[in-house]
Parts: structure tokens; C-alpha cells; sequence
């Protein structure tokens, strides 16, 4: 009894969607949107809702693999686009800085290409890494969430890179923020809302990650999995007549269903992401509570 009481109390709030149409996911990595930390299953909710999505690859990802540089960022490249099409996200940029070599990339070329996005489609809201949240020890993760942070907010400012209004684009102010960061290892995130999700975006969830099978879902990984079982005399029934391949997948899948009820148990419901959510008044809580006390809908 008291272990649910205890439960019930950590449980965050659920967060709805905030209102608007489009928005776009700025990430280091080809994979990052499909994690068992966050986004996968709100890009569905997203994009199931009519908003239209784009994302954001910031690294060439050419250590994510065993086939070799080159052949790594084109195989990582093709399995990003076909995940994000799982989820419903209309295109994909790959901004081709060197993975894992991103500290020595200047922060004001990332940043600069970012807000020309961000002016370009002009998103209501943007995932993404928290980088505020207790050290990461993925340097790119880091340093894209911070180049992120600072394009949401410099892409609305009217003297940073006038150039880019000799081609038509004009500053953008994004309203809203779901910043994910990772849980199992350091302090872990410090989320602040939790997003439910349905039986349909989970699906969608699990596809996506298991599209990535240049670094997900290798063979290798099953028949070490059946090994172990063996070894024990166990067996999974709804693995056999599988190959590798196929028993692969569907044990990542399994992970990610996994990860999606344990936060929604965490929360109060089936399945759910937890984030931190972020909006453009977060920073001035007077104007804030003024506001959700005394707007109203024309």
C-alpha cells in the first residue's frame, strides 16, 4: 500500500499538446528520435494529430556501425529517413558534422545553420536534448542541445544573421520545447511532464527504433540472446521458427513496449515519455499566470 501511495505521488502531470502545426526535432544523431528515452512516441502523437514534422541530423553518425565511415553515415542516413517515415516526420536534414568530433565544431556555424531552419519552417514547437539536464556524456549531445537551445531563442531576434532576409526569411519566435534527456546513468533527467501515448504511437515507436539496424537489431544480438536461454535450458516460444533477424527485431520491439509502460506505469497510464517542457513564458511566471488566468479564445 504504501509503495503505491509513494508512486502515485511521484506521478507528473500529463501534458497536452500545445496548440500549433509544425514543428521540428533538432538531434545529433540519425537515431536519437527513436530512443528509449523520449520522442518516438510523441513525434507519432504529433504527426497523428496533423502537425507536420522535420528533423534534424547533425552528425554524419559514420561511427554508428561496422561497415566503415563512409558506409556508415550513407546506411545510417537511409535507415533515419525510413524511421522518421514511420512516424509520420516529412523530411529529414543531415547536417554532416564529424560524429563524436563535434566539440571541436563551432558552436556559431551549428547554431547559424539551426536557425536557418528554424526560420525556414518556422516550428511552433522543437524537440530535442535538455541542455540543462545533469552532464550527458555524449559530447555531440551536448553540443547540439546547447547550439538548440540558443537557435530557438536568437532564430526570433531581428539583428542576428540579417543575411538570411536577402532570401526571404524573417525572424521566428518558437513558442514551445519537449527536451528529453537520458535516465540511466549520472543524476538522470529531471523531467516535468509526462505525455501519454496510445496503443498506435507505441507501435509506430517500436517500428521506427528497430528500423535502425545498422547499430539496433542485429542478428548477432538474438543468437546471443538464445545462447544465454539455452545455456539455462529456456526458451522464448514466440521466437521459435524465427531467424535472427526476425527474433532481432522483435525483442527490440519488445524493449521499447517495455520502456513505454514502465514510465506510463510510473505516471497513471498504460504508456507514456516523460519531458521537460518548456514555453516562451516559462522565464517570466507573473506574465505566465497571468495569462493562463485571463486569456481568453476570441
Amino acid at each position: 500500500m504504501m509503495a503505491a501511495v509513494l508512486a502515485l505521488a511521484a506521478a507528473l502531470p500529463l501534458a497536452q499538446l500545445p496548440p500549433g502545426k509544425t514543428f521540428m526535432v533538432l538531434q545529433p544523431h540519425h537515431d536519437d528520435h527513436t530512443t528509449d528515452y523520449g520522442m518516438g512516441g510523441l513525434i507519432a502523437k504529433l504527426t497523428e494529430a496533423g502537425w507536420q514534422g522535420w528533423y534534424v541530423r547533425s552528425s554524419n553518425d559514420e561511427k554508428d556501425g561496422s561497415s566503415g565511415y563512409p558506409h556508415n553515415d550513407m546506411i545510417n542516413l537511409r535507415e533515419s529517413e525510413a524511421a522518421t517515415a514511420v512516424l509520420g516526420i516529412k523530411g529529414v536534414y543531415s547536417l554532416g558534422w564529424r560524429n563524436d568530433y563535434m566539440d571541436a565544431a563551432p558552436l556559431e556555424e551549428l547554431r547559424a545553420q539551426l536557425i536557418l531552419l528554424i526560420r525556414k519552417h518556422k516550428p511552433d514547437l522543437v524537440l530535442g536534448h535538455d541542455p540543462w539536464a545533469h552532464y550527458d556524456r555524449n559530447p555531440d549531445h551536448r553540443k547540439v542541445a546547447r547550439a538548440s537551445a540558443e537557435a530557438v531563442w536568437m532564430a526570433g531576434l531581428e539583428n542576428v544573421h540579417p543575411e538570411h532576409f536577402a532570401v526571404g526569411l524573417k525572424p521566428h519566435r518558437v513558442s514551445y520545447m519537449f527536451l528529453k534527456a537520458r535516465v540511466d546513468y549520472g543524476r538522470g533527467h529531471h523531467a516535468n511532464c509526462a505525455v501519454e501515448l496510445s496503443e498506435s504511437q507505441v507501435q509506430k515507436k517500436e517500428k521506427a527504433y528497430s528500423t535502425h539496424r545498422n547499430v539496433y537489431a542485429h542478428p548477432g544480438m538474438a543468437r546471443s540472446v538464445r545462447a544465454q536461454l539455452e545455456k539455462q535450458g529456456l526458451t522464448i516460444p514466440e521466437l521459435d521458427g524465427k531467424t535472427d533477424q526476425e527474433a532481432a527485431v522483435i525483442i527490440e520491439e519488445w524493449y521499447m513496449n517495455w520502456i513505454s509502460r514502465k514510465r506510463g506505469t510510473e505516471n497513471g497510464v498504460k504508456y507514456a515519455e516523460v519531458y521537460w517542457f518548456w514555453n516562451e513564458f516559462d522565464h517570466v511566471p507573473g506574465l505566465k499566470g497571468y495569462l493562463e488566468a485571463n486569456v481568453v479564445k476570441k
